[in-house]
């Protein structure tokens, strides 16, 4: 379960997953939920920098077309919130333990190190999802300018092979007071940033912000094209 700028590492296991069901050829390697990503590149940014975090409750609002929601069927969402999307709030508690665990051996181990609490609410809005966060840290809280210098330096492999689906800046932090916003901001540098703003005090944890990716494109196609060039770039993807 790859997001390719967080746990490329993790491609190392497709030796040990070929052996284990005894293939020659071929490997799985999937995408994580897309509402994860609205967040979690921002979150592993403070942890891969020295600031661990110990605890987080996330809200999402996530669009219509994450549900394959279209034409008539659409209809229902009008004026309406649903705050139940099936399945959603376990994937947004336990996929980022998988993401940011590690390998030891001939296995993955989660970090369960983070407490994670996570409500999924399905919004009409047409492609982007965004993610209400408050995080506390377990240790030495950074200054907001130290996050906000975190974020806007933070790059990582993709961007270092120069992948061409990565965005160039992985983390775009807007400082408008209403940002981000999925019809101004779910497009940035080809759907595949994410965008966050709204960093500011927790009155609960240590702070609090928003978050945004796209979908279809950061959450789905985009998503499996950028892991599709990071394995061919390593070697597991030849041409045909």
């Amino acid at each position: 379960m790859l997001i390719p700028e967080i746990n490329h590492a993790h491609t190392a296991m497709i030796p040990q997953q070929q052996k284990a069901r005894g293939w020659k050829r071929g490997f799985i390697v999937v995408k994580p939920n897309c509402s994860v990503q609205s967040y979690l590149t921002p979150v592993y940014a403070l942890q891969a920098a020295g600031y661990p975090i110990s605890a987080m409750i996330i809200a999402t609002l996530q669009a219509v077309s994450g549900a394959g929601y279209n034409g008539v069927p659409s209809m229902d969402m009008v004026d309406n919130i649903v705050p139940y999307i099936g399945g959603e709030e376990q994937k947004s508690e336990e996929e980022p333990h998988k993401i940011l665990g590690r390998i030891e051996g001939d296995r993955f181990v989660a970090d369960t190190s983070i407490r994670i609490s996570a409500h999924c609410n399905r919004v009409p809005v047409v492609d982007g999802h965004t993610a209400c966060v408050s995080m506390g840290f377990a240790g030495k809280k950074p200054s907001r300018d130290e996050v906000l210098s975190i974020w806007k330096a933070f790059t990582s492999l993709p961007q270092q092979m120069k992948l061409p689906f990565a965005p160039a800046e992985p983390i775009i932090y807007r400082e408008e007071e209403n940002r981000p916003q999925p019809r101004k901001d779910r497009d940035a540098d080809k759907g595949m940033a994410v965008v966050v703003g709204r960093l500011r005090e927790c009155r609960v944890f240590d702070y609090r912000f928003v978050g945004l990716s796209h979908n279809t494109v950061r959450g789905a196609a985009g998503g499996g094209i950028l892991n599709a060039e990071l394995l061919y770039r390593q070697g597991y993807l030849t041409p045909a």
